[in-house]
């Protein structure tokens, strides 16, 4: 049985046209763009930030780090106390947020300030992704909610696979200032665009605070994010460490590694716009599940394959599950609670943040130990497979499917 959703606003824009949500969700995509490019920006330019700084690299990291960590815990919090604000106001301070801070921060003389700015920027970022999120649903409604969550997520995909590389050449060329510059510029377009195209939604409907923090407790939740959790971790575990893993059991490096690189960007591509479809015909559960195994079932092949074309190749349909899970997951809480779409989108984007910290973590102590690639790619493996078994399991608790 299909659990319809009902808005969580007063008023959907999908109710007078079925197809007058693409253009201001496409607007949100932009946005979820700069925020996509700007996770990570920095982290390919700590050469040059550090240098001009005159701080270690390992310091200058931190400024990544502390966008990571600030997104992860502010993100449920700032949904939850901002439920009664309208949803235009809402996404318009956000951005205004997340521009001024990197304008900000590409003008900070030392780290401390530039840290500062990049706490205050993920802030920003918090405010906006699920919220941006949650009004995608709205406009699209329950039939199309699948492909409305993929253009947002197909944002954040095309902001890490091509916005950051694109900010990095800028970093490593005119300085480190011109990739937040140019973040900020992508930004201030989707807000001024938004200004223009997005028409006003009320705030989450009226929902007392202590039930808002009680959805943190709700075991279908919980069982979602953890989902995601567990499904980013092993995926980040070994695509953070690509490079050694494929050059030991391939000797892909330099322009091949590069080459494959790309491929998986491109998968990315095509697993977060193309997971909605899947989503609103499917289910939710069972497109998540899917993509999963099909990560899995590419990182198997990674481990096994001492083909360097192989090995491409798969990489490809790794790109694809890795990106395709996420969204989907997002359609199965918004199913749960309604109301309180943002609320609990929210925890998901700090199970994806978790989950990347934590697969990074143990990707590199799997690795300085001595482990071999294979090995250490096919425990990835078994994380993905424990995570599409608990996809199955949401899939028919969550009851969101037909």
């Amino acid at each position: 049985m299909t659990t319809e959703t009902t808005s969580p606003h007063r008023h959907s824009p999908s109710d007078e046209r079925p197809d007058r949500w693409i253009v201001p969700v496409a607007l949100l995509a932009i946005g979820t763009f700069a925020i996509g490019t700007d996770s990570f920006v920095l982290a390919g330019i700590l050469p040059e930030l550090s240098a001009d700084l005159e701080v270690s690299e390992g310091a200058a990291g931190q400024t990544v780090t502390a966008f990571a960590i600030t997104y992860a815990i502010a993100a449920p919090f700032l949904s939850v106390l901002t439920h009664r604000v309208p949803r235009k106001t809402l996404i318009a301070i956000s951005l205004a947020v997340f521009v001024a801070m990197n304008v900000a921060g590409a003008l900070s003389p030392n780290l401390a300030v530039l840290i500062t700015t990049r706490v205050l920027c993920a802030l920003g970022a918090a405010g906006f992704t699920p919220t941006a999120n949650a009004v995608a649903t709205t406009l699209a409604g329950p039939a199309a909610r699948g492909r409305a969550l993929s253009v947002t997520l197909g944002g954040i995909a095309l902001g890490t696979v091509f916005g950051v590389p694109l900010g990095t050449f800028l970093g490593q060329h005119l300085g480190w200032q011109a990739s937040l510059a140019f973040v900020a510029l992508v930004g201030l377009a989707a807000l001024v665009a938004l200004a223009v195209a997005l028409s006003h939604l009320d705030g989450e409907a009226a929902v007392a605070l202590r039930h808002r923090f009680a959805v943190m407790g709700d075991r279908r939740v919980a069982l979602v994010v953890l989902i995601t959790a567990l499904a980013t971790g092993s995926g980040i575990l070994v695509y953070t460490y690509i490079a050694p893993i494929v050059h030991d059991i391939a000797g892909i490096s330099g322009s091949a590694l590069a080459a494959g690189l790309l491929v998986w960007g491109v998968g990315g591509a095509i697993g977060a716009f193309g997971c909605g479809w899947f989503t609103d015909r499917i289910g939710a559960g069972l497109t998540s599940a899917l993509a999963i195994m099909l990560l899995a079932a590419a990182l198997s092949v990674i481990a096994l394959a001492h083909s360097p074309w192989v090995v491409v190749v798969a990489m490809l349909f790794g790109g694809i599950g890795s990106w395709a899970f996420v969204a989907p997951n997002n359609h199965m809480l918004t199913g749960l609670h309604p109301q309180m779409a943002g609320v609990v989108i929210s925890f998901n984007s700090t199970g994806t943040y978790v989950g990347q910290a934590a697969g990074a973590g143990i990707g590199g102590v799997l690795l300085t130990s001595g482990l071999d690639a294979s090995a250490t790619v096919l425990i990835s493996v078994a994380g993905l497979l424990v995570a599409a078994c608990l996809a199955l399991v949401a899939r028919r608790i969550t009851r969101v499917e037909a």
